[in-house]
C-alpha cells in the first residue's frame, strides 16, 4: 500500500500583488511536483526489486505535524526493535514516541526532514534529519557529540570546517537511519534518497552524521564518500562529513540496474580506501 501526504497548504498574505502570487504558487507546485516526481519513481523501483508490499514516503518542516499517530505509533515500534537488535540498548515503546517527538518538535531554526519505508501499513525502516543554518549550530545542536562534555569539541570542529574550509552556509545534521533487520538488504538507498533531495532543494550541499565505528552505518557513510572529522575514543563514535549531491547520485546508481554494479564497486572502493585495504 502506498502512503502520500501532500505539501502544506500555501498560505498568502494579503499585501501580496497577484504577480508574487502566482509566482509563489508556481514554486509550491514545481516542489510538490518534484516530491511527488522523486517518490513515483522510488516507489516504483521499490516494489520492482523488493514487491508491491513496500513503499517510502517523505515529510519535512510542518508536515511532520500532520503525520497520523498510527504512523508514528509504528514507527516508535519499528525504531525501538532496530536500535535494541543493531546496537544492544533497551529502548521501550514510550522512550522510542519521545525520541520521535524530538523530531517532530523540532528547535526554531531547523527543519527536520523525515523518510519511513513501509511493509503495507507497517512501518520497517526510518530516517531522519535536520537542515539549518550553520549560525543555528550551537553546544546544544544534536547530534554533534557523544555526551554534553565532549559537545563544544565536536561542535567547534564542525563549524571551523564549515565557515573555514568548505564555506558552506547550511548543513544537514542525519539524526538516525534503521531497518529492522528482516528487511534490512538494499532498503537504505530508499530512505537517504529522499532526506538528501530535500536538503539539495534547500541549497544545502554538506552532511554530517555521528555514528559508532562499529555500526553498519559507519561502512555505508564511507562507502558514499563520508569522511571522518572526529574520533570520541571512549564511546567509538565517529563524527563524519559528506557532499550531499555525490551521496545523491551513487544512492541513485546503486537502485539502477543497468548502473548497480557499477555503483557496487564505487562504494566498496571508498570503504577499502579510508580503511587502507
Amino acid at each position: 500500500m502506498s502512503h502520500f501526504h501532500g505539501n502544506s497548504a500555501l498560505n498568502i498574505h494579503p499585501r501580496f500583488q497577484s504577480a508574487q502570487v502566482n509566482n509563489l504558487l508556481q514554486s509550491v507546485s514545481r516542489e510538490a511536483s518534484n516530491d511527488f516526481s522523486v517518490l513515483a519513481r522510488l516507489n516504483e523501483n521499490l516494489q520492482k526489486a523488493c514487491g508491491e508490499e513496500f513503499s517510502v514516503q517523505c515529510w519535512s518542516g510542518d508536515q511532520l505535524l500532520r503525520i497520523p499517530r498510527s504512523i508514528l505509533n509504528s514507527l516508535a515500534r519499528c525504531y525501538a526493535e532496530v536500535f535494541n537488535e543493531s546496537w544492544g540498548e533497551d529502548w521501550t515503546f514510550d522512550t522510542a514516541m519521545a525520541e520521535v517527538n524530538k523530531c517532530i518538535t523540532a528547535p526554531p531554526g531547523y527543519t527536520p526532514i523525515i523518510s519511513l519505508l513501509f511493509r503495507e501499513d507497517e512501518v520497517v525502516g526510518f530516517c531522519w534529519a535536520f537542515v539549518m543554518e550553520t549560525d543555528s549550530l550551537t553546544e546544544d545542536s544534536a547530534p554533534f557529540s557523544s555526551s554534553n562534555f565532549k559537545r563544544h569539541e565536536s561542535v567547534n570542529v564542525a563549524k571551523y570546517w564549515l565557515a573555514s574550509v568548505g564555506r558552506q552556509s547550511r548543513l544537514i545534521s542525519m539524526r538516525e537511519l534503521g531497518v529492522l533487520k528482516q528487511y534490512r538488504q538494499d532498503k537504505a538507498p530508499y530512505l537517504n534518497i529522499p532526506i538528501f533531495e530535500r536538503a539539495k532543494s534547500m541549497d544545502c550541499n554538506v552532511a554530517f552524521l555521528r555514528t559508532k565505528i562499529t555500526s553498519r552505518v559507519f561502512k555505508w557513510g564511507l562507502g558514499v564518500g563520508f569522511v571522518p572529522l572526529q574520533l570520541f575514543m571512549v564511546d567509538d563514535l565517529l563524527l563524519m562529513k559528506g557532499n550531499v549531491k555525490y551521496a545523491l547520485n551513487l544512492l541513485y546508481s546503486s537502485i539502477d540496474e543497468a548502473q548497480k554494479r557499477k555503483s557496487q564497486q564505487e562504494i566498496i572502493s571508498n570503504i577499502k580506501r579510508y580503511l587502507c585495504n
